[in-house]
């Protein structure tokens, strides 16, 4: 089974102490006869959107890894929690995609992407050809011509 870990250290920890933490995880995992498939990942520190545990920031890590059997992934959870380095974790169970499933999926997108390029300058072209008829289609009239005809309807209601 592939499954993602993504936790969140505490800005109280001084960011040499980080990859300690991610070491003694990937330990854990070791232990457990996980495979790291993709190794971790930090995109630094992020506000977070509410208060964990009176903190507003945290440093955020993603890692990737395939474990066989579940055994040993509640006693895992439970090493997570329990450590006062991480705000939050989170294990979520990811499916296999197979590279042609991805080279599908990359294929519709770009077509897809292009159908709605086609699309929006079809719109544009629809959109933009009626108003330069409207311009032409407009005829200069004098003011003097204007007030003429004003008067002669005043002078009819009179």
């Amino acid at each position: 089974m592939n499954y993602e870990l993504s936790f969140i250290i505490g800005p109280n920890v001084p960011e040499t102490e980080h990859k300690a933490i991610e070491q003694e995880i990937l330990d854990n995992l070791k232990k457990m006869k996980a495979n790291i498939s993709k190794a971790p990942y930090a995109i630094g520190r992020k506000k977070l959107a509410y208060p964990i545990k009176k903190q507003k920031h945290g440093f955020y890590v993603f890692l990737e890894f395939e474990l066989e059997e579940k055994t040993g992934l509640k006693d895992f959870e439970v090493k997570l929690k329990h450590d006062a380095n991480i705000l939050r974790h989170l294990i979520v169970k990811k499916d296999k995609v197979s590279e042609e499933e991805a080279k599908q999926k990359q294929a519709s997108r770009a077509k897809s992407a292009t159908v709605k390029k086609v699309e929006e300058s079809k719109k544009e072209e629809s959109s933009s050809a009626p108003e330069k008829e409207e311009k032409k289609e407009e005829v200069k009239v004098d003011l003097g011509d204007i007030d003429q005809q004003l008067d002669q309807i005043l002078d009819k209601d009179l």
